[in-house]
């Protein structure tokens, strides 16, 4: 784990999302490997879920979602390249596998999504599964989603169950089960399908898509970007001043 890289106990990726996409690109030929992408929510959820830890623990890569905490890593002396949220990764991703006419596991999402993104992506070979409410809580459900990912051979496996669910799901498929790669995507492909509309890019570029969303979804979103403002704050200022302890030289320079 790189002291350069590492903040809030997460080691974050620190290339472009060029170099990003070139490596899954290899990767998707190797053993299975999943990738999660932290955000300020991820924190708050990480301090008390030990079974996302764990998840955050076994990914191949941790790769900075939110231009927030990407701020946030830069005051910490942690300079990555850029942010790249999930939501333009799957975008990427969901190109490429349309491009190349590539495979793809989808566990959840509406049947009716799921449509639409075949209509969208018509090269890609589109297995969809969608687990019933709770299912995380139900070992016999999660078993079905674990052997959908482990009977259908696919280059990319997205979960589309919300955190901490996918990266769960993400964590118990195993490297000697398959090949690819999974990713654990949020409402992603309700953004590529259009079924949600993301925020204009300049909301993007002056780090207020948060805001967009919880316009967009105040019961669902509002509680909760509340809950990451009480929670960051304190968060940041116990990582800078244990930095400053750990490593005063480098605070200096």
């Amino acid at each position: 784990m790189s002291s350069d890289t590492n903040a809030f106990g997460i080691d974050f990726y620190s290339g472009n999302k060029k170099t990003l996409l070139t490596c899954i690109r290899e990767g998707v030929k190797q053993p299975y490997s999943f990738v999660v992408t932290p955000n300020v929510d991820h924190l708050v959820q990480l301090e008390h879920d030990e079974q996302l830890r764990d998840a955050y623990f076994k990914a191949r890569w941790r790769v900075c979602d939110s231009r927030i905490l990407l701020s946030l890593l830069s005051r910490l002396g942690i300079h990555l390249d850029e942010a790249i949220p999930g939501s333009d990764l799957t975008l990427d991703l969901l190109k490429w596998a349309d491009r190349d006419r590539l495979r793809i596991v989808l566990i959840g999402s509406a049947t009716s999504e799921a449509d639409k993104l075949r209509a969208l992506y018509p090269g890609i070979s589109l297995y969809h599964y969608n687990p019933p409410m709770g299912f995380i809580k139900k070992p016999e459900e999660v078993q079905r989603c674990l052997q959908f990912v482990r009977e259908n051979p696919s280059e990319l496996v997205l979960y589309a169950v919300g955190t901490p669910r996918g990266e769960v799901l993400a964590a118990a498929t195993q490297p000697y089960e398959r090949t690819g790669m999974g990713f654990s995507i949020g409402a992603s492909i309700s953004f590529a399908t259009g079924t949600i509309k993301r925020a204009p890019k300049w909301m993007r570029e002056f780090k207020l898509e948060w805001l967009h969303r919880m316009c967009m979804e105040p019961r669902r979103l509002a509680k909760r970007y509340w809950a990451d403002a009480v929670y960051i704050v304190p968060a940041f200022l116990r990582e800078k001043n244990s930095r400053q302890k750990g490593s005063p030289a480098k605070q200096e320079s």
